[in-house]
């Protein structure tokens, strides 16, 4: 890694940090002033992302840097983006200790720093990041268990009646988005993927099978949801299947709702904003869940439908306080949204 003069003047060090397809070495290159200022650049970039060191030479950072990479291709690039970003922003004063040294005090007093400015949330991602990348190099912790987190401080939102939220909705283009997510526990990537060919013939079944993210500013499409489970196929209303064929389209590959993220994100707040509730259009699969709840369905169906990975998840962040079971769950549901349907519809004539 020793640093050559150039015929320009300045220094550049090099250093391997791979190998392509074809087994041929890939080189980077730190150029500066100075011998010492490109050796320097090529250390650093050694340390932090982790490249040809041993695990006793390991630093966090290094170590994650390795794990995002084996992830390349098993995971969408948002998903990447995201482990980036951990990486870069929490828990920084952890990422120069070498992972055969760090102790669960360090994880931590790096936590308590964090917790000044982050949620439980944000610092549980981060720190189950940092413990699936120790576990890429052989080092096995259960930091999340051994220490303690801060208290999630955020009050849970109160939501509208889903009856209120059909008044304010009917007529409106977004309607059927809105209802696409109450009724069937739709994230807005997935109502923006579904498709008219996700529909079976008979129009009974809709296949949940692919997103549409907004990233960074623009579309980025998966035909394939982040989490095992998530893809799934749902009962579909007569309600929500005369909506949407009731809608112009050309042909089966047509997006069922053609509408961009920033649309409907501003439109749920915007629209319940003048009836005098404060609500995103996440808050739409929330009311799923509690309405779902309400109706005594079992916990196992709820997260089934809704495409949950775990019962815990559900509780936490949506609830508040197909077998012929299943059919009767699903009709329950059904029946409850389509009343409140009925009852609006009652309400014009």
């Amino acid at each position: 890694m020793k640093a050559t003069k150039l015929s320009s003047g300045r220094y550049r060090a090099q250093l391997v940090v791979g190998k392509d397809a074809s087994g041929k070495r890939i080189v980077k290159s730190f150029t500066a002033d100075t011998a010492w200022e490109a050796e320097k650049m090529a250390l650093d970039y050694k340390k932090k992302y982790g490249v040809g060191q041993s695990v006793s030479d390991m630093t966090v950072a290094g170590a994650i840097s390795i794990y995002i990479n084996s992830r390349t291709n098993a995971v969408s690039p948002i998903t990447i983006e995201t482990y980036q970003r951990i990486r870069d922003t929490r828990l920084q004063s952890l990422m120069d200790t070498k992972i055969t040294e760090l102790t669960v005090q360090d994880v931590q007093i790096a936590v308590n720093i964090d917790a000044a400015r982050l949620s439980k949330k944000s610092l549980t991602e981060a720190v189950s990041l940092m413990q699936s990348s120790l576990a890429f190099q052989g080092i096995d912790t259960n930091f999340k268990k051994r220490i303690t987190f801060p208290k999630a401080m955020k009050p849970k939102k109160q939501l509208p009646h889903p009856r209120d939220i059909i008044r304010e909705i009917k007529g409106t283009k977004y309607e059927l988005a809105f209802l696409l997510a109450m009724w069937l526990s739709l994230t807005v990537s997935e109502v923006r993927g579904l498709k008219y060919s996700d529909i079976t013939k008979d129009g009974k079944w809709l296949t949940v099978q692919r997103t549409i993210v907004y990233h960074d500013g623009r579309d980025h499409y998966d035909d394939f949801t982040k989490a095992e489970g998530r893809t799934r196929t749902v009962s579909l209303p007569k309600e929500l299947y005369d909506m949407i064929m009731a809608q112009p389209h050309e042909s089966y590959d047509d997006h069922i709702v053609p509408l961009g993220y920033n649309c409907l994100y501003k439109a749920i707040r915007r629209i319940m904003a003048k009836a005098g509730f404060k609500m995103s259009f996440h808050n739409l699969r929330a009311e799923f869940a509690t309405t779902s709840n309400a109706l005594k369905i079992p916990d196992n169906y709820i997260q089934s439908i809704g495409g949950w990975s775990n019962p815990t998840t559900m509780y936490k962040h949506y609830i508040r306080e197909l077998t012929s079971e299943e059919q009767k769950y699903q009709a329950q549901i059904d029946s409850y949204f389509s009343g409140l349907l009925k009852e609006e519809q009652g309400s014009d004539d």
